[in-house]
């Protein structure tokens, strides 16, 4: 058991970094002991070392409370945990560019008579004139 306590802590940022790659693990954000013991599981796993599930469990017990000792784990409450790793801040998010504000729209008003919405200030037309129907060889004869 020691030999892989001893793997787990000597490779401490090659360990968080696989766990980071499977859980969302932020500087200052909760970790629960489960998390934990499948990433040392996942871990030990890649580096090809056997291991079982409760054995699995006690060497995370092990790792925790050496992790807990460095300052990079507080416990805050029974299985959970605050992760103090600077290296794990979230990148600072840029506030988005402020648009240019829009040119002011002319006032619409509504031309007298007419249904149609134009632009204040914009001249309307007067109402067209019906012009008389074209005479037909018909109506000459009379």
């Amino acid at each position: 058991m020691n030999e892989k306590l001893k793997l787990l802590t000597d490779n401490n940022k090659e360990v968080w970094t696989l766990l980071k790659s499977k859980y969302k693990l932020f500087h200052l954000s909760n970790v629960f002991f489960r998390d934990l013991h499948y990433g040392v599981m996942s871990y030990l796993q890649v580096k090809g070392v056997k291991h079982g599930y409760a054995d699995a469990e006690k060497l995370t017990t092990q790792w925790i409370e050496a992790l807990e000792k460095s300052g990079l784990l507080k416990r805050i409450d029974g299985d959970a945990y605050m992760l103090n790793n600077p290296e794990f801040k979230k990148p600072a998010v840029k506030p988005a560019v402020a648009a240019k504000p829009a040119a002011p729209r002319p006032a619409v008003t509504t031309a007298p008579g007419v249904g149609v919405a134009k632009p204040a200030g914009t001249a309307t037309a007067a109402p067209a004139q019906t012009a008389p129907a074209p005479s037909t060889p018909a109506d000459q004869k009379s």
